[in-house]
């Protein structure tokens, strides 16, 4: 992998605009920069200690008063090439205030056949896109682009609200399943989703509705240990629908038994998929696999209170290195390319 040299550093001032009528938790237009190392992938967006604490602690990025404003803030600096822009905030761990890992906020789209229920929308305009950008993403620590969510907050773009899914929300009987259609929950794949789900072929039907299965996690496995699968390379339209195997969601969930090499549980509900069904319930992509979009576009933002130090450029710069990598590389984790089987590519950079 190719290792980034920081030879010297631009710092351009941009004006970040503000909703809110707490001095305290407003962006200062004139001490605010974004610093942009020479030929480095990642930029970082300077705010004081007081806008950064209050970004945190209020998780304001959950909040378009302030996301809005200050995406429209950065696109003062970038132009409007970029189809999704990553905010990274420069935490070792999730600070107080924030719930997440990651989280990815749906500011346009323009594809049909992937949404149950349909999902063409643009408020781009909001952000200062002219209809390029499709989401905006916050990570909520430096090191979740190397180790996750990214792969899975980028799956997001296309796979909210596909199937009509459910959880539970903890093991033992009498459990009631809730719906869950931002991921994949109990749901089979070719493999362990990004989204969740578990793998299709170590599904062993018990009788009586009970069912046995390899470990998997409901909202996610793993970061970016698991490539996509086949049902998510299909909404992506890396992949025609027919490359879709078959696969069973399971629903009315009543029991869920965990063992480190085994999870048992009792479904009453059991539907299968593949490409008819898949169609039938959302509709044909379009556009599909053959014309859909493959290259992608990715601004990187640390969001910070002090300057950057050298170490942390060079692991950011690092992480973009490796992540939008268009190759197979040593390690274990997946990048772009890889996850989606050397199909997709993404750029990160300025």
């Amino acid at each position: 992998m190719k290792l980034i040299k920081i030879f010297f550093i631009t710092i351009i001032s941009i004006s970040i605009l503000s909703c809110s009528s707490d001095e305290d938790s407003q962006i200062d237009s004139e001490n605010d920069s974004i610093t942009t190392p020479s030929g480095s992938k990642v930029s970082s967006l300077l705010m004081s200690t007081n806008e950064y604490n209050a970004w945190k602690s209020n998780d304001q990025f959950s909040d378009g008063l302030y996301r809005e404003p200050l995406v429209k803030g950065i696109y003062k600096k970038f132009s409007d090439k970029y189809d999704f822009i990553f905010l990274v905030l420069n935490e070792e761990k999730i600070p107080e205030g924030i719930n997440y890992y990651g989280k990815n906020i749906g500011v346009s789209n323009k594809i049909t056949g992937i949404f149950n229920g349909g999902g063409i929308y643009d408020y781009s305009s909001s952000y200062g896109s002219t209809g390029k950008l499709k989401s905006v993403m916050q990570l909520s620590s430096l090191g979740f682009l190397q180790n996750g969510p990214a792969l899975h907050e980028l799956m997001h773009n296309w796979a909210n609200y596909a199937l009509p899914t459910e959880n539970v929300s903890g093991t033992g009987d009498g459990l009631s399943s809730y719906s869950y259609s931002g991921h994949w929950g109990f749901t089979g794949g070719s493999t362990k989703g990004q989204l969740g789900g578990f793998k299709q072929s170590t599904l062993q039907d018990l009788g009586s509705n009970q069912y046995s299965v390899e470990p998997f996690g409901a909202f996610a496995n793993g970061g970016n240990s698991v490539p996509y699968n086949e049902l998510e390379l299909y909404l992506m339209g890396m992949t025609p629908v027919s490359s879709v195997n078959q696969f069973d969601l399971f629903s009315n969930i009543t029991s869920f038994v965990t063992s480190s090499s085994k999870y048992n549980f009792t479904a009453n509900t059991k539907v299968t998929y593949g490409p008819n069904e898949l169609e039938s319930l959302l509709g044909v992509r379009s556009p599909s696999s053959l014309e859909s979009q493959k290259e992608f576009d990715l601004l990187l933002i640390v969001l910070t209170d002090k300057a950057l130090t050298d170490g942390q450029w060079k692991t950011m710069n690092d992480a973009a290195e490796w992540f939008s990598f268009k190759g197979a590389d040593q390690y274990s984790s997946f990048n772009f390319w890889e996850a989606t089987n050397g199909i997709g590519s993404i750029n990160i950079g300025n």
